[in-house]
């Protein structure tokens, strides 16, 4: 059975490869134009988010198929693979533009075609804008991991590319040494992003329970939910797109078993509405 939010989110990949691929080109002329260690810096970010966004395509599109004999739970878990692979990738580049930047830190070089790169640089931002708007309605529709972590690359980009056109103006005045800077506070930047990608990714693949805000929200709705005596062995994971809660649910022993079955089915009907990703597992108890 196919995922209900899996048009979304593969929409949302290749979004996210076509935006990648406009960007590298438009940068490729950019930096091949002014030299600038900046847009260089800026590029890489691009090849970067392309890589991680053709990854996020093939995981996400193996994540969403449906379980079968051997992955009877799915194949979620593709997305938290993918996620560490895109930290290996980002970590390579940095590394690689940190030692590009502190050569042109010791030796500052002047730049050339300023005006358009710092078209190119403005064109790139608005781009990114769009595509990052888009990526965040998908993730707060879906909760995908692989998403989440594709707009973190280029909201990162919004941000880069505002300092790249800061860089290059400053270029335009002959203040040189501010366009390596610029390129080693985005190269650390991409070093940071490294670390929130491997956590969230481990989180999926080490089964981490739900939030504790959406644990308190799914206590709340079991406490609260008529005929209900209580409840045990309350556990909750994520894993890619969706959520597994199961728990033991406490009923008088007393009355009858269409009775109980109704007071589970009003309340797993409740859970849903909550939490819409999520595939609810109870067991009844009399006591």
């Amino acid at each position: 059975m196919t995922h209900p939010f899996s048009v979304h989110i593969k929409r949302a990949a290749l979004a996210s490869m076509a935006t990648g691929i406009i960007l590298l080109i438009a940068k490729i002329f950019a930096w091949s134009a002014s030299d600038s260690a900046s847009v260089l810096s800026s590029l890489l970010d691009s090849s970067m988010d392309i890589i991680a966004s053709m990854v996020n395509f093939f995981a996400i599109r193996y994540a969403l198929m449906p379980a079968d004999n051997d992955h009877p739970f799915g194949h979620y878990k593709a997305e938290g693979l993918a996620a560490l692979v895109q930290s290996a990738f980002i970590l390579g580049s940095a590394v690689v533009l940190l030692v590009h930047v502190l050569d042109r830190l010791a030796n500052p070089q002047a730049l050339h075609a300023l005006g358009e790169s710092i078209g190119v640089m403005l064109f790139s931002t608005m781009a990114t804008i769009v595509l990052v708007l888009y990526q965040r309605w998908v993730y707060k529709k879906t909760g995908s991991l692989a998403i989440k972590a594709d707009s973190a690359h280029y909201y990162g980009d919004i941000l880069t590319s505002l300092a790249v056109v800061v860089a290059l103006l400053a270029a335009y005045w002959q203040v040189y040494w501010l366009d390596p800077a610029v390129a080693l506070v985005i190269a650390l930047v991409l070093l940071y992003s490294v670390y929130g990608i491997v956590r969230d990714g481990l989180n999926v693949l080490m089964d981490r329970a739900l939030e504790e805000e959406d644990e308190n929200a799914l206590i709340e709705l079991i406490s609260n939910c008529e005929g209900v005596r209580g409840y045990h062995d309350l556990r909750t994971r994520q894993s890619g797109v969706v959520q597994f809660i199961q728990f033991h649910l406490e009923l008088d022993g007393s009355q009858s078993l269409k009775s109980a079955h109704a007071i589970g089915d009003r309340l797993e009907a409740q859970i849903q509405e909550r939490f819409p990703r999520a595939e609810i597992l109870v067991h009844h108890d009399p006591v």
